[in-house]
Order: structure tokens, then C-alpha cells, then sequence
């Protein structure tokens, strides 16, 4: 994969990704869990057909880790930051707090 398909995948991942967490956040009309988001950002990715998509054991990785294999690469991504700003963000949203 050249440059070029780089930065092609990574920006039609990131519009997938996007997407696809604002649809669904727009069918949920109460606050979310931290549980609700994780299925919400497994769902997201797994968008790409590229890409195999699971949370890692959280006794060998932690209760937040998403693993994401993309052909024979495995990306390790510690997902607490992306969790917590989408359930706080969403939580305020909700409630009509800014």
C-alpha cells in the first residue's frame, strides 16, 4: 500500500468511523453507560470491512483496550480517552448541560 492508499484508508476510516458513531448516538435517548459506548465504538470501526474488531482480555490488556487487526497487522488501542469523551459529551448533550 502506497502513501496515497494510506491516507485514503485513513480518512475513509475516519468518516466511517464518524458516521456511523453519530447515527447511532442519534437513536439513543438516554445517557450512556461506558459499556454503551464501547459497543457503539466496536460497532463504528467494525464498519470497515477491512478490519477484524474485538476488546481485549481485560485481564491481560485492561477493561478498555480494542484490538484491530487489519491483514497481519494488529493495532493495540487503549480506548479510555475516546470512552469517556464520547459518554461525558453525550451525557451533557443530554441532559442540556454545557
Amino acid at each position: 500500500m502506497d502513501e496515497s492508499e494510506k491516507q485514503q484508508f485513513q480518512e475513509d476510516l475516519a468518516k466511517t468511523f464518524f458516521l456511523s458513531i453519530v447515527k447511532d448516538l442519534g437513536e439513543i435517548e438516554d445517557t450512556l453507560t461506558e459499556f454503551e459506548v464501547k459497543q457503539l465504538i466496536r460497532k463504528a470501526i467494525s464498519n470497515s470491512p477491512h478490519l477484524d474488531v474485538e476488546w481485549g482480555d481485560s485481564d491481560r490488556f485492561g477493561n478498555s483496550t480494542l484490538l484491530v487487526k487489519y491483514e497481519s497487522n494488529l493495532l493495540v488501542i487503549e480506548a479510555s480517552p475516546l470512552i469517556q469523551t464520547i459518554k461525558i459529551l453525550w451525557n451533557e448533550y443530554r441532559t442540556g448541560n454545557s
